[in-house]
């Protein structure tokens, strides 16, 4: 479960932009000819319901229904309790509470106009609730619609940018603390970890990776309100190829930029160090900050894909030892037309 902090700040997010990122979904809706949008997060998936409303669901699951037109309504199995608090810390002014979603989706639609119900993100949804809800609504017709959600966030807002910029420097400090010579894996992660909470970040990830030579990494995932960032160091490079990978790291990041392919990091990060043991293998990826906390599953390494101008990504270098080591050095970049801007790492 979720177990930092949950923050709605209209100082940070406005309450026009939060109307603006419903109407733009409610937008691409009505382009499908689809009446009524079911967003579905659990603990694992909640960003694109946090995203639309700043909901946190710390634990349990829920489904957001959007209207073509109108507000939202979020339908829970929680208990009044914490609905009362939701309402408190999100936009949502509708909630309906239920044993099941099959129920909760079928009072919601009571009184509307059959018409076409739309699986936001079908791919990421259990199957199991998918197929309650179709069956519980015989006279609609549903569809498995792709991430309208997660697509919007893939570039993220002027507001947006500043949390990350912020989320980056907190990071970048804990990280470059934790990462002390004669420090343990267990004390680099509780450094960390106890950095980020302290700045308010709402979900860490951090793990540590180790070589049969000695060289140590420290792997940080974070969430920052609805954003996320990652970065990872590492320390003992007094293997010979420790050095060249961070090198290897700087010449993907200075790769990015808008236009610029997915294959074309990996390009440029040649040549890879020579020094690497026989049977190691090297791999050099872009996730975007909207798709870090799955790990890279909505949009995969598709070399072909082109970067955006303003998208926020993490650029890494990954290497995977024969005998069951690991290394990986990355951090969070924002593409620009020129060059790109460090959130996390020395240059930012």
């Amino acid at each position: 479960m979720k177990r930092g902090l949950h923050v709605l700040d209209p100082a940070e997010i406005s309450e026009q932009e939060w109307g603006e990122r419903v109407a733009t979904v409610q937008r691409a809706m009505a382009e499908q000819g689809v009446d009524i949008g079911l967003v579905y997060g659990d603990v694992s998936r909640s960003d694109d319901i946090a995203y639309l409303t700043n909901l946190c669901i710390y634990w349990n699951e829920g489904v957001l229904a959007v209207p073509a037109e109108g507000p939202v309504t979020f339908l829970t199995k929680l208990s009044l309790r914490v609905q009362n608090w939701m309402k408190r810390s999100s936009t949502v002014t509708g909630f309906s509470g239920g044993k099941n979603f099959a129920e909760l989706v079928a009072k919601y639609l009571v009184g509307s106009q059959e018409g076409v119900l739309g699986l936001v993100d079908a791919a990421l949804w259990p199957a199991a609730v998918a197929d309650e809800i179709v069956a519980a609504v015989p006279g609609w017709e549903v569809r498995r619609l792709d991430g309208l959600v997660r697509e919007q966030r893939l570039v993220p807002s002027p507001a947006e940018v500043e949390l990350l910029r912020r989320a980056g420097r907190i990071v970048d400090d804990a990280i470059t603390e934790a990462v002390v010579e004669g420090s343990t894996a267990g004390s680099r992660i509780e450094a960390v970890e106890r950095a980020l909470r302290n700045g308010g970040f709402l979900d860490v990830y951090p793990y540590p990776l180790s070589t049969s030579d000695g060289v140590a990494s420290v792997v940080v995932t974070g969430q920052y309100r609805t954003t996320w960032v990652h970065a990872s160091r590492v320390l003992g490079g007094g293997a010979g190829w420790a050095g060249p990978l961070e090198e290897a790291l700087g010449r993907a990041i200075a790769a990015v930029t808008a236009g610029a392919t997915v294959g074309s990091l990996a390009d440029a990060a040649a040549p890879l160090p020579a020094t690497l043991p026989a049977g190691a293998t090297v791999e050099v990826r872009w996730v975007n900050q909207a798709d870090l906390s799955t790990g890279g599953e909505f949009r995969t390494d598709d070399p072909a894909v082109e970067l955006a101008d303003g998208e926020v990504g993490a650029v890494s270098v990954q290497v995977a030892f024969a005998d069951g080591g690991n290394a990986a050095v990355a951090e969070t970049v924002r593409v620009t037309t020129g060059a790109p801007e460090h959130l996390t790492g020395a240059q930012r």
